[in-house]
């Protein structure tokens, strides 16, 4: 026989394998001849049978999609997205769905960019013609301009954390936004005052707004009742240039180039090296994020002290002021936790924390083209030369935030890890115990069944809920939250077996009796061989069904606990403590997002469930079958 006739075992082995996957998807209909439906019901398999009468079930299809799309959004997006609990920025909170944070409109940018200054949720522009552009989020109606502005030819603008401040070039001030401590509008006495002194600075912090004047007096309003910030040194009145604002403070530019500090005591931010208190280093300008403060001398330079945690000190190595080839700047700003300095050499550097993208400079601001920046809380623009616009930071929550500023679709994902890892562990530690107590009850009878039936009634007798929140009271402060959580999956498990154990215990003695049990008994085969070989198989469809429908009630008990306080705590997510909010009548009326989503994923995940469950029900029953 020729080399060519040979057979090739390892194709015919690929081939083989190949057949075997394929009939595994297909239940064996490639290739196959015809049969008549008598043929084919006399070949069919239970299983096939099964997952046929599945399949034909269109609710329960859905459910099974529903179910799959669930879990992997929750588990595998736990994986692909990180989370710390920890982490939420307290301007953000309360935030509703949106991703248009930075989305400013094309006509700021054909009309030329004047200036640009953001609050926590917005950003502001002012072009070259005098008109205010407004885009982001809106809180407290910012984004509705007010007519009297837009009739006015606007020259400066300035934001605090939910107001805006705009000067005309009349020097007529306007203020519009949150005025919940008048910050967002221009008090009687300072409209006298700039009557007759001139606006040479302004600008607003969390609830207070501030102008300095051509006299180098400094005026403050809004909420300042914490911090003392509209009572004014006299020291400090009368040779003021500029200021930057930060959450409870101020640092202030003075005439001599020397720069001081005004405002709540005790902060990091308080305090300034003395080489700049005294004037020995000559400042031209001085920004203040919430701890640390950024100073830029007549030579270019940048001074940074407070604050050093989350990279806020950490000066890029090109501009280390220990770097004797350091470039110069030509301008500093400040975000809430980051700073942003553009460099004589036309590049942006940025440096701080990261939480939100605000140091991930775009490569297209790298290139010795930006003319401009304006940077605020954790938006940052830049101008380049032809008069484009770049914009990184925040973008928005796709799914709004919660009242500590925390993402809630971040918060949904690992919140339901947490919700459906629970109800699994719970159900596989029940269907364990009852398994186990129904096939041996139901199998030995007499007083050991009798014993145990009695047991599973004193354990059914026992509420779960209070015992768990009694549990949960005595425990807080000696558990920490890892075992907080193991807890409530351990005391789930033990209370719900007693269920499944009379259902497995019912069949078991239906099964006992017939004829395959009676003559392995009789050829002496072992009671544990009897009962996990022969006779659990025949009940094995019964468990699957009742895991499955109990796993929607786990879900649903631990969801009700947290809700209540007793289950997982804050900041750890889950379902049911990200829904505590909506016991408060305001959340559920201005904050639908907080309480809708979460219980939307609850009823969305425990309908899947129970509709798989409910089609593995009647997919396994002889008596569906024949409908």
């Amino acid at each position: 026989m020729s080399n060519s006739n040979k057979p090739k075992p390892i194709l015919n082995a690929f081939s083989s394998f190949g057949r075997t996957i394929v009939s595994l998807f297909t239940f064996g209909s490639m290739n196959r001849t015809s049969r008549s439906v008598l043929e084919e019901e006399a070949i069919t398999s239970p299983g096939k049978t099964i997952v046929k009468n599945f399949m034909r079930n269109k609710l329960a299809l859905i459910g099974l999609t529903g179910l799959i799309l669930m879990t992997i959004f929750v588990f595998g997006g736990s994986y692909l997205i990180p989370f710390d609990v920890l982490s939420g920025e307290w301007a953000h909170k309360n935030l509703p769905p949106s991703n248009n944070m930075l989305k400013f409109p094309a006509e700021l940018r054909t009309n030329g960019i004047e200036q640009i200054v953001s609050g926590r949720s917005f950003s502001i522009g002012l072009d070259k013609t005098g008109k205010v552009h407004t885009w982001g989020i809106d809180v407290s109606e910012i984004l509705t301009v007010p007519e009297e502005v837009k009739a006015a030819n606007i020259v400066k603008i300035a934001a605090g954390d939910e107001h805006v401040l705009a000067l005309s070039s009349t020097g007529k001030l306007f203020a519009w936004g949150n005025n919940s401590f008048e910050q967002g509008s221009v008090p009687m006495s300072i409209s006298n005052i700039l009557m007759i002194e001139n606006v040479v600075d302004m600008g607003g912090g969390d609830i207070f707004s501030y102008v300095i004047t051509d006299r180098g007096r400094l005026y403050v309003w809004g909420g300042t009742l914490s911090n003392g910030l509209d009572i004014v040194p006299t020291r400090l009145q009368g040779n003021l240039v500029s200021a930057g604002a930060s959450t409870v403070s101020m640092l202030l530019l003075k005439d001599d180039q020397s720069i001081d500090y005004h405002g709540a005591r005790g902060t990091q931010i308080s305090e300034i090296p003395a080489y700049l208190r005294n004037g020995s280093v000559k400042i031209q300008k001085v920004e203040a994020s919430i701890y640390t403060g950024l100073a830029l001398d007549t030579n270019g330079y940048i001074h940074q002290w407070g604050f050093s945690g989350s990279g806020m000190r950490n000066i890029p190595e090109k501009v280390s002021f220990n770097d004797p080839n350091r470039i110069s700047f030509l301008d500093i700003q400040a975000g809430r936790r980051h700073f942003v300095a553009l460099g004589s050499d036309g590049n942006v550097y940025a440096w701080g924390d990261n939480e939100f993208g605000q140091i991930k400079v775009p490569a297209s601001l790298q290139q010795g083209n930006t003319v401009a920046i304006y940077t605020d809380f954790f938006q940052n623009y830049a101008v380049l030369e032809d008069g484009s616009l770049v914009s990184w930071g925040i973008k928005g929550f796709i799914l709004g935030s919660d009242e500590n500023g925390k993402d809630i679709f971040t918060r949904l994902i690992h919140g339901g890890r947490i919700t459906m890892t629970v109800g699994a562990v719970a159900v596989l530690i029940s269907t364990f115990l009852g398994v186990l107590i129904g096939l041996i009850a139901g199998f030995y009878g007499k007083w050991v069944d009798n014993f145990l039936m009695r047991f599973a009634e004193i354990v059914s007798s026992f509420p779960f809920l209070p015992l768990a929140i009694t549990l949960s009271a005595f425990l807080t402060g000696q558990l920490g939250e890892n075992q907080r959580i193991l807890m409530i999956m351990v005391i789930l498990g033990i209370i719900s077996w007693p269920g499944l154990a009379r259902l497995v215990r019912g069949q078991i003695l239906a099964e006992r009796e017939k004829e395959f049990v009676l003559a392995a008994r009789a050829l002496g085969i072992r009671s544990k061989i009897v009962i996990i070989r022969h006779i659990l198989p025949n009940v094995i469809n019964l468990i699957i069904v009742s895991m499955t429908l109990s796993y929607a009630g786990s879900l649903l008990t631990e969801a009700g606990l947290s809700f209540l306080g007793f289950g997982v705590k804050p900041p750890s997510p889950s379902w049911g403590n990200m829904l505590t909010g909506a016991q408060r009548p305001e959340v559920i009326q201005f904050y639908w997002w907080r309480w809708v989503l979460p219980a939307l994923a609850v009823l969305f995940t425990a309908l899947s469930v129970n509709l798989v469950g409910d089609g593995l029900r009647e997919a396994m029953d002889p008596r569906a079958n024949e409908k």
